[in-house]
């Protein structure tokens, strides 16, 4: 399975000035096989110019999961239905349409869309699983400090045969409720890895050393924290880590076996 990071706040990486990638607050992030794509950045742009700098097409995803309603999530969602020239299945969570997400379900029906609203776990495709609500169970959620009531995040949780891997669009939910959710969700025995946004921005240092801790007593073989994990963030999870983290940013490709 390969995954490349179609928008972020930073284009982190030498060849994404050959290859004119542009970033933007928001994340994307695409699953070639199946093909999803999660999220849609803040403006569509970033996510426009990407797909076509990196030889993809908007008609390319079968599906789009959103992570939920945050505009910086779905702020390209139009300008990509309106580059499209086949149909498109939606999923989300039932309440990601009760925010400014800058659309609304007609919006997206009138464009030839299927829109699939969510509360409870579903398959998208293959072995790809959309959270949907993700039980706070297990530790503090995220948002600017530790309570944060965003009910609509969902993770995509990708079961393969050497555990788990997990992807964020900003973690609202706090990484000890994604990562246990999704083990007990899809059985796995491990976390394998987890990418995207973790939300650190707005804690304080202990809460981020605490949430740090935790995803490395997972023992992953990777985290790659991008968007709203923020600079300070990064650096509190490569501190504890260590190789095991990796910079993301536009243009980044990540691949794993099933």
């Amino acid at each position: 399975m390969k995954i490349t990071i179609l928008v972020d706040n930073c284009a982190a990486l030498p060849s994404s000035l050959g290859s004119r990638l542009i970033a933007e607050w928001g994340f994307s992030t695409y699953l070639h096989e199946p093909r999803i794509l999660y999220d849609t950045g803040l403006t569509g742009i970033a996510l426009i110019n990407n797909m076509r700098a990196l030889e993809m097409d908007p008609d390319d995803p079968d599906y789009l999961v959103l992570s939920h309603g945050h505009v910086d999530h779905t702020g390209g969602v139009i300008k990509l239905m309106d580059m499209r020239t086949r149909p498109l299945t939606v999923v989300a969570h039932e309440e990601a349409f009760s925010r400014n997400t800058g659309f609304t379900i007609d919006d997206l029906r009138r464009r030839n869309v299927r829109v699939i609203a969510i509360r409870e776990p579903y398959t998208v495709a293959g072995n790809v699983i959309a959270s949907g609500g993700i039980p706070r169970r297990w530790g503090p959620s995220h948002l600017g400090g530790v309570a944060d009531e965003v009910p609509d995040d969902m993770a995509l949780y990708i079961k393969t045969g050497s555990g788990l891997v997990v992807v964020t669009g900003c973690g609202h939910s706090g990484p000890e409720n994604i990562v246990e959710y999704g083990l007990q969700l899809t059985g796995a025995g491990k976390l394998r890895a987890i990418m995207g946004g973790l939300h650190f921005m707005g804690l304080g240092r202990a809460r981020m050393d605490e949430a740090a801790g935790y995803l490395a007593s997972r023992n992953p073989e990777m985290v790659a924290a991008m968007h709203c994990t923020g600079i300070e963030g990064q650096a509190v999870l490569m501190g504890m880590l260590g190789g095991r983290f990796r910079v993301g940013g536009v243009g980044s490709t990540f691949e794993f076996d099933v």
